[in-house]
């Protein structure tokens, strides 16, 4: 056996793992490894428990997680909007008691931006709500929702169009959203403002700040039928996005139900809307909800992130139960129609 030189044994004394000496003294690992539980043992020092890949480390330098400055966390101010879908201004089911309301709340809270959803107005189709709309025609409906749909100082509707009541029109090749925004102008109201038809992404900016990618909250109406559970057709909306296109939150109108769901980094806000439930939505079991919704959220200025956000529902009872409150309904209906029975 070679006898251990002073060179080795200084290599033993040092923090360089059993490999590296083994390399250094031309002998194997578990020669290393024996020698030095022998050196510890006659200094009667408890011998370090390792294995033939073990580093001969004395000590370990602490592990630190360090922390998130909240200023990441926590954003800058709040920022509050106003969202509503689906008011179908023009047909009887309309519920324009509530919109007016969910306005009211919107001004008195200092709501200045309130986005719409689509279906603005009922459009009209003969096959579908043909028995319910109070005019039939595009001047007349635009004419309604100007006279109609609520105007509060200070406070602009940024209105998207959808591809089935608005768009049986657009299908023609005739833009509504457009008409609509001309003939509000014609007649004084510069509140109302088209931003699209289907959807449409606002930018959402940071005064002094730019960031790479801005974010977006994307106002949509995207059509076809309910789904078996509320949240179900926005999760799959955004699912559907490239990575690139995802916005930061996505708005849905058209399925007149109320809902909220977080996926893939997105705030989905499924919106109710203000029309009471039609004969053709009971034909297809359909749910209606009516009511708006007060958003907060903040945006971090130094990450360009949402950092929090909290959609405030404000919803409302059937027509029935507000009644008593009705000044109109009081006016015009003296009681119950009744028929007395047992009578000839």
């Amino acid at each position: 056996m070679t006898s251990w030189t002073q060179t080795d044994l200084h290599y033993l004394s040092t923090n360089l793992s059993n490999a590296d000496v083994a390399h250094r003294t031309g002998r194997s690992e578990a020669a290393v490894r024996g020698k030095r539980q022998r050196m510890l043992a006659a200094a009667g020092k408890p011998a370090a428990v390792t294995t033939p890949k073990d580093d001969f480390k004395t000590e370990k330098a602490p592990l630190e997680f360090g922390y998130i400055p909240l200023d990441v966390l926590d954003g800058d101010e709040w920022t509050r909007i106003g969202l509503v879908a689906d008011t179908h201004l023009c047909c009887k089911e309309e519920r324009l008691d509530a919109l007016h309301a969910q306005y009211d709340l919107f001004e008195s809270e200092g709501i200045k931006d309130v986005f719409h959803a689509g279906n603005i107005v009922d459009g009209y189709i003969p096959k579908i709500n043909g028995g319910s709309v109070y005019e039939t025609s595009i001047d007349g409906q635009a004419t309604y929702c100007v006279e109609h749909y609520p105007a509060r100082k200070g406070v602009t509707t940024h209105f998207i169009t959808g591809n089935d009541h608005e768009g049986w029109w657009q299908k023609e090749g005739f833009n509504f959203g457009a008409y609509l925004e001309f003939v509000a102008k014609n007649q004084g109201r510069e509140d109302l403002h088209y931003i699209g038809h289907v959807e449409a992404d606002v930018e959402l900016i940071i005064p002094g700040k730019k960031h790479d990618r801005p974010q977006l909250m994307k106002i949509q109406h995207p059509g076809g039928g309910s789904a078996y559970a509320r949240s179900y057709k926005g999760q799959k909306m955004v699912e559907s996005f490239q990575g690139g296109e995802k916005p930061s939150i996505l708005v849905q109108g058209h399925y007149h139900v109320s809902g909220y769901s977080y996926d893939r980094n997105v705030h989905i806000i499924g919106m109710p809307g203000f029309q009471d439930q039609t004969i053709f939505g009971r034909t297809k079991h359909l749910r209606y909800e009516i009511g708006g919704v007060i958003l907060s959220f903040k945006l971090s200025s130094e990450t360009g992130t949402i950092t929090r956000l909290c959609p405030e529902f404000n919803m409302f009872y059937d027509r029935g139960f507000y009644k008593p409150f009705l000044r109109s309904d009081r006016t015009l209906i003296k009681g119950k129609q009744q028929i007395i029975t047992g009578k000839q």
